[in-house]
């Protein structure tokens, strides 16, 4: 279950350590979310379940160091069931159109999404798209599940 902050949901905390990004991450992609928080866009997959999870944020803001991402570069989300971890694969330039970035996978994959270029001004002609997969998920500490069996 999420936790609620007034009005806004909250999916969690994602970080991408060597850029010194860390935003809360909201649920929906609308103005009102992305002028706070990174937004966590409708229609993908929540953290903790297979599948490709989508999250925007705006270039001159939370995004803003994305276009310095490199291979490899772990990004973390933290939710309340627990802390996800990712490696970034790549990276693309799409026109905004292209919502095919965000395609559902059976796979747990994140895919972060800003406007490009970085420093344009006015609205962006382009998204520049990171795609990173899963390499770890561990439980939160309240979790019930264990290893354990037969006690």
């Amino acid at each position: 279950m999420n936790a609620v902050s007034g009005k806004r949901t909250i999916v969690g905390h994602l970080e991408i350590p060597r850029l010194r990004v860390s935003v809360d991450v909201l649920e929906g992609a609308g103005e009102n979310i992305l002028s706070v928080a990174a937004g966590h866009i409708e229609g993908t997959s929540l953290p903790g379940v297979s599948g490709n999870v989508g999250i925007a944020a705006h270039r001159d803001t939370f995004f803003g160091s994305l276009g310095r991402i490199q291979p490899n570069d772990m990004i973390t989300l933290r939710t309340r069931n627990g802390n996800f971890s990712y490696a970034v694969k790549g990276t693309e330039v799409v026109a905004p159109t292209n919502v095919g970035v965000l395609r559902q996978t059976t796979d747990a994959e994140l895919t972060l999404v800003t406007c490009y270029p970085f420093r344009h001004k006015g609205p962006s002609p382009k998204r520049f798209i990171v795609h990173a997969t899963s390499v770890l998920a561990r439980s939160s500490p309240n979790s019930s599940a264990s290893s354990e069996t037969g006690r």
